[in-house]
C-alpha cells in the first residue's frame, strides 16, 4: 500500500510567516499573554513584571514573553505564565 508523504512547501510557509497581518497577530497574542502573566503574578503578591519581545527576522516572526523580574522565584514566573496562555488564546 502506498504511502502519502506529506512535504510542506517551505518557501510559502515562510512567506507566511513574515506577512504583516502574521506579524500583528503575534504581537497581539504576546502582548496578551504579557498582560495576563503580569496580573497573575499581581494577584499573588508579586510585581508583575514581565517583558514582551516581537522580533522580525528573515525567516519569521518570534514572540516571547521574559519571566518576572519582580521575583527571585522561577516558580512564580511559571505559574503566571501558564496561568496567562489562556490569554493569548482568547485574543484575535
Amino acid at each position: 500500500m502506498a504511502r502519502n508523504r506529506f512535504v510542506p512547501n517551505r518557501q510559502a510557509i515562510a512567506s507566511f510567516l513574515r506577512t504583516p497581518q502574521t506579524r500583528g497577530l503575534i504581537e497581539r497574542k504576546t502582548r496578551a499573554v504579557e498582560q495576563a502573566a503580569s496580573t497573575a503574578a499581581r494577584s499573588e503578591g508579586w510585581g508583575g513584571q514581565f517583558r514582551t519581545d516581537v522580533d522580525t527576522g528573515d525567516k519569521r516572526v518570534r514572540g516571547a514573553v521574559i519571566g518576572d523580574y519582580s521575583t527571585p522565584y522561577l516558580e512564580v514566573s511559571r505559574r503566571a505564565l501558564l496561568r496567562a496562555l489562556d490569554a493569548a488564546r482568547a485574543t484575535e
